[in-house]
């Protein structure tokens, strides 16, 4: 066997120079950065995670029915409290009528018993009293 004939064609390279950080950073490669796997078991950020998923790139769009719906139940919501605050209200103009009712029925009975012990009047009278004078006071 014999040897090659010439020796190879050399390879040419550019003169060797010393690596800038600018030129660091442009060849820099970022992790994988996966909200599933994380097989090394890497610490990362949230905001990495987050720029991984995408979702913050993507336009949040609402729809108008959404604003519709939102502001019927809000006219909802007011129209119940005010009913709430009427039926509040009626329930209590009722117990204030009923109170008066019983506080006269308890100033007649006191009368009544007052005009009894006196001996003024006889029970007869007294009773043909409660039931047609007590128009004048109150």
């Amino acid at each position: 066997p014999r040897g090659p004939p010439s020796p190879p064609v050399p390879v040419m390279h550019s003169p060797p120079r010393k690596v800038s950080q600018k030129d660091m950073a442009d060849w820099k490669i970022p992790p994988c950065v996966s909200n599933w796997k994380n097989a090394k078991g890497y610490t990362i950020p949230l905001d990495k995670r987050l720029a991984a998923d995408g979702r913050g790139h993507a336009q949040v769009v609402i729809n108008d029915k959404f604003a519709q719906f939102s502001e019927s139940l809000l006219i909802a919501q007011e129209v119940a409290r005010e009913g709430i605050s009427a039926r509040i209200k009626e329930r209590e103009r009722q117990s204030r009528i009923e109170k008066e009712k019983k506080d006269e029925e308890m100033r007649q009975l006191a009368r009544d018993a007052r005009m009894m012990r006196t001996g003024g009047m006889s029970a007869a009278a007294a009773a043909g009293a409660r039931e047609g004078g007590g128009e004048g006071r109150g």
